[in-house]
Parts: structure tokens; sequence; C-alpha cells
């Protein structure tokens, strides 16, 4: 009796870990390689629209499973976005992505699109990624009434804001250096219009007056772009101050 107890607890343990093993497999991604591979895509978003990294990455890593959901595979639909696909391995009323990357540009267009979700863009700087949750919520983006509690504990469970706030530095630092060029450029014509020629003087103020003209719309279009597509107040855009915080 003793024996074939023994050989029942064997047995049991042998048939967990099978499948432990075929459940491991079968998945894709974990979360920290899901987010190793796309923080970067992410990332380029925020750069480009201002939609903060950790929303993009949050909704991602819920709406597929970290990448191991059916559409996820299939149809590389990593936000539960729904429309036509031309699939012949699943039936599905999920729309399908020619990449994962396309997955995650529509998710950003589709905000900008809908009419619910629009005003995030000009009412929500980067740093606030809970009120952007909670807006594109309201939109009625989920049925599930605790779809944006689950989102955002996703975010500061991993620490997604991070990413945040390292593109938001990233575009800092190159804003004052844009700046500190400009700044040069115009030091250096200065000087050189102690030394001119007398013969050459309205040759060279035309020139520098155009020089003049294309480093300041330069500068202007640098930053009023950075602003824009990063959504930072004009106080954590100052040179002497770089916190994001």
């Amino acid at each position: 009796m003793q024996k074939k107890t023994s050989i029942g607890k064997y047995l049991c343990v042998l048939l967990m870990f099978v499948f432990t093993v075929q459940t491991t497999i079968a998945q894709k991604f974990s979360m920290s390689s899901y987010i190793n591979e796309y923080k970067g895509i992410a990332a380029q978003l925020m750069e480009e629209t201002g939609v903060p990294a950790s929303v993009i990455l949050g909704v991602a890593i819920h709406e597929s499973a970290y990448g191991n959901s059916r559409i996820a595979k299939y149809l590389n639909n990593h936000f539960g976005v729904k429309g036509r696909n031309n699939s012949k391995t699943i039936r599905s009323a999920y729309k399908g992505y020619q990449s994962v990357k396309d997955s995650y540009q529509d998710f950003v267009g589709l905000l900008k699109r809908r009419r619910a979700t629009a005003p995030l863009f000009d009412k929500y700087a980067h740093e606030n990624h809970e009120s952007w949750i909670k807006g594109i919520a309201r939109s009625g983006y989920s049925e599930t009434r605790d779809w944006s509690a689950k989102v955002l504990s996703i975010i500061d469970r991993y620490d997604l804001d991070r990413i945040d706030e390292d593109v938001a530095n990233k575009a800092q630092e190159m804003l004052a250096t844009r700046i500190e060029a400009s700044e040069t450029g115009d030091i250096l014509l200065r000087e050189m219009e102690k030394n001119i020629s007398p013969e050459n003087f309205t040759i060279f103020t035309l020139r520098n007056l155009q020089n003049s003209e294309m480093l300041a719309d330069q500068k202007k279009v640098s930053s009023d772009a950075l602003k824009r597509r990063q959504r930072l107040s004009s106080s954590s855009l100052s040179i002497e101050n770089r916190s994001v915080l």
C-alpha cells in the first residue's frame, strides 16, 4: 500500500513537471523579455506622439498576455483592436497586422483618431500616465470595469514609467545641445564681423542675416517639436534644471 502511494506521488509530480515544461515552451515571451523586446518601439512612439511609453507597453502587456495570446501570435495584434484579418490559421474578430510594430503604431493612431481619446494628447503630460490610462478606460476602450486598475498595476509593478523618464531626459539633453550649438554659432558670427574687410561687409552681412534666421528657425522648430512630442512643461525644458519630475 505504501509503495502504491509513493508511485502515485511520483506520477503526480512528473505530470506537474511535464505540464509546466509544456506551458513554458508554448509561451514565446516572459514578462522581462517582452519588455526588453518592445520598449524601444514604445519609446520611439512617445518621442513622436507624446503618448507615454509606459501607457503603450502597459496596455500591450495586458491585452496580449505579454505577447503570448493567440491574436498576438497569429495576428500580431498586441492591443486587442478589432477589425478584419486574412488569417487562415485562426478565426477571429480581431484585426491582423503585418508586424508587431504596425500594431503598436495603430494603437497610437487609434487614440488620435477617436474623439474620446484625442484630447488626451493636449491635456496630459508624459509623466501623468495614470490620467492617460483612466482617460482611455473612460473612452470605452475595454468593457472590463477593472481594466484601468490592472494596467496601472502592470506599470507600477514593472516600473515602466522609468522608460518615460529616460525618453524625456534624452529629449531635454538634445534640446540643450541644439540651443548651445546655436548660441555658439552666433558667437562665432560676431567674432567674424569684427575682422571682416569693408569691401566684403555687405555680402557678409546678408549671409549673416540668412544664417541667423536659419539658426533661429531651427532652434524654434526643434524646441516646439520636442515640446509637442514629449508634452513637457516649459519648466522641465530649462537648461539649468534637467529634472523631469
